[in-house]
């Protein structure tokens, strides 16, 4: 199959112009390309559409975002970022990625496509307190209230649980305290905030916060959600200039 794609670079007047010929695929990535290759729009495009959504961009989607990106800077990426993360496919991404790390198996149609149109305009947290509360997760887990938080400790902080904290949070399940405010209370809490904070530096930057980068980033997530620190630090000058690495040039 024969694909053809036309980058347009408005920076310095120059039009990069590339044939991507005998593609087993209507998708399209770095190494189908002569010209391309050289610009670090290209290559960011074709890196963001991997890092969110498993998969090289056809060349419509290419040439879509290229255009915005060569005029719009960080913020062009911001807004590329949020509609890979936040669209129909990445929404059912997060979806599936929620149901199998959660109750270890995919998600069933219904459920999908509800969950799948609800991320487009909300963060992953209800989905993920939602899981996390189920009758579902707590006979994975045992079955008692001592095995459900125990899990929470493990599936959210990372860590087991001290016998202070594991006490107290059994006594308010026993006590009635409906399961999804409990689990609100970990998600919500600002050790679960900074670890997830911690997790997306490592995603979208390959390195951990500062200090100071990990509170940032735990009060973006309480306001505005998870998804939003992603698209944010992928967005950033530090995650867009490894594209102009001297190894791209060899």
């Amino acid at each position: 199959m024969k694909a053809s794609v036309c980058i347009r670079r408005t920076r310095l007047g120059v039009i990069l112009l590339a044939a991507v010929i005998l593609l087993v695929s209507t998708t399209v990535g770095v190494s189908a390309y002569s010209g391309p290759v050289e610009s670090a729009n290209a290559r960011y495009v074709v890196a963001s559409y991997q890092q969110f959504l498993q998969r090289d961009p056809a060349d419509s989607g290419l040439d879509f975002h290229l255009d915005r990106l060569v005029s719009g800077g960080d913020l062009s990426r911001e807004q590329m970022a949020r509609s890979l993360l936040f669209g129909p496919e990445g929404s059912t991404i997060d979806v599936e990625r929620a149901y199998q790390s959660i109750l270890g198996r995919g998600a069933d149609a219904r459920g999908s496509a509800y969950w799948a149109g609800h991320l487009q305009r909300n963060d992953v947290l209800d989905l993920r307190v939602l899981l996390l509360s189920s009758d579902e997760y707590r006979r994975r887990n045992g079955g008692t209230d001592a095995g459900w938080i125990a899990a929470l400790y493990r599936d959210i902080l990372g860590r087991s649980p001290e016998a202070a904290g594991l006490n107290y949070w059994s006594r308010q399940a026993a006590r009635g305290v409906p399961r999804p405010l409990i689990v609100a209370g970990f998600y919500l809490g600002r050790e679960s905030l900074g670890r997830r904070t911690t997790a997306y530096y490592q995603l979208a930057l390959q390195r951990n916060p500062t200090a100071a980068e990990r509170s940032a980033g735990a009060s973006l997530i309480a306001r505005e959600g998870e998804r939003a620190l992603y698209a944010r630090l992928w967005a950033s000058d530090e995650a867009f200039e490894t594209y102009f690495d001297e190894r791209w040039e060899s």
